[in-house]
C-alpha cells in the first residue's frame, strides 16, 4: 500500500508538467488601447533595449533624457495590452494552482523576462518591465501606488515624471511633472479617457495621495523568490517520492549493459580451473 501511495504521489507531482495550461482566464485585447502585435517579437529585455536604443539613435535622443523615457513608455504601451500574465502548469504548476485556488497574485509573473513571453501584462507587470530597462540604463525610477492601480515615476531632466503604460493617460510633459500633480490622485486621474476606463474613482480613489516607493528599488522580490522555489519543486519534486519508492524496492531497475557485464563475470567465475 505504501508503495502504491508513493507511485501515486510521484504521478501527481509529475503530470502537471506535461500540460501547457493557464488555469486563469486571460483577457483578450479590447481593441481600444494601444497594441502593436508586431512588437511581440520583443521577447527579452535585451531585444526591448536594443529596439528602444535604435529608435533613440535615429531620433538623436539621449539615454537619460525625458525624451528617452517617453520613447520607452510608448514602446511598452504598444508592446502589451492589459491583462495579467500567469504561469501555466508546465511552467510552474504550484504557482498556477495557488493562483487559481488561493490568490491570483501567486500565479502572476514578476520577472520581466517572463512577462515578455506574453502579449498581455497588467499595470504592475508593465511597470516591472520598464523598471528593468531603466535600471540597466542607470535612469532613476520609483513606483507609484494607487488604491487599485500601479504606475511609476522616472527621473529625467532634473525632474520626476509620471508614466502609466497600462492605462495610457492622455498627458503632456508638463502634466506628468511632479511639480504639477504632486502625488495628488485627483489631479492625475483627469487625464484618463472615461470611454476606456469607467472605474477611475475605484482605481485612484477620491481625495487620496499616491504611495511613492523607494528610488531604484527592485519590487516584488518576495514573489520572485516564491516563484523560484516553487518553479524548482514543480520540475523536480516528483523525484523525491520516486527515489523513496526505488529505495524501498518498488522498482526492479536493470541497466542492460551492466546486466550483461555481470552475467559475463559470473560465467567466468564458474569456469573450471
Amino acid at each position: 500500500m505504501q508503495k502504491i501511495l508513493l507511485a501515486i504521489i510521484t504521478l501527481v507531482l509529475f503530470l502537471p508538467n506535461l500540460f501547457n495550461t493557464d488555469l486563469q482566464t486571460s483577457l483578450l485585447y479590447n481593441g481600444k488601447e494601444k497594441f502593436d502585435p508586431a512588437l511581440s517579437e520583443l521577447t527579452s529585455i535585451a531585444r526591448l533595449e536594443a529596439y528602444t536604443d535604435s529608435l533613440a539613435a535615429t531620433k538623436q535622443i539621449g539615454a537619460g533624457s525625458y525624451a528617452y523615457a517617453a520613447l520607452l513608455g510608448g514602446i511598452v504601451e504598444n508592446r502589451f495590452y492589459h491583462g495579467f500574465s500567469h504561469f501555466s502548469l508546465s511552467e510552474n504548476w504550484i504557482a498556477a494552482v495557488a493562483g487559481k485556488f488561493l490568490k491570483e497574485d501567486y500565479s502572476c509573473k514578476v520577472q520581466p523576462a517572463e512577462i515578455l513571453e506574453h502579449t498581455n501584462a497588467a499595470c504592475s507587470q508593465q511597470a516591472l518591465v520598464m523598471m528593468q530597462v531603466l535600471r540597466d540604463k542607470k535612469i532613476p525610477y520609483r513606483s507609484v501606488g494607487f488604491p487599485h492601480h500601479y504606475a511609476l515615476e522616472i527621473y529625467a531632466d532634473k525632474e520626476w515624471y509620471f508614466f502609466d503604460t497600462n492605462m495610457e493617460p492622455v498627458i503632456t510633459k508638463d502634466q506628468r511633472c511632479l511639480a504639477h500633480w504632486n502625488h495628488r490622485n485627483d489631479i492625475v486621474k483627469k487625464y484618463y479617457d472615461p470611454a476606456k476606463h469607467n472605474d477611475i474613482n475605484y482605481q485612484f480613489g477620491n481625495g487620496e495621495m499616491a504611495t511613492v516607493g523607494v528610488a531604484n528599488e527592485i519590487p516584488a522580490q518576495k514573489a520572485a523568490f516564491f516563484h523560484m522555489v516553487t518553479g524548482i519543486f514543480s520540475k523536480i519534486g516528483w523525484l523525491l517520492p520516486l527515489l523513496i519508492l526505488v529505495y524501498k524496492g518498488g522498482f526492479n531497475i536493470e541497466i542492460p549493459f551492466v546486466s550483461l557485464m555481470l552475467k559475463k563475470k559470473r560465467s567466468l567465475i564458474s569456469l573450471p580451473a
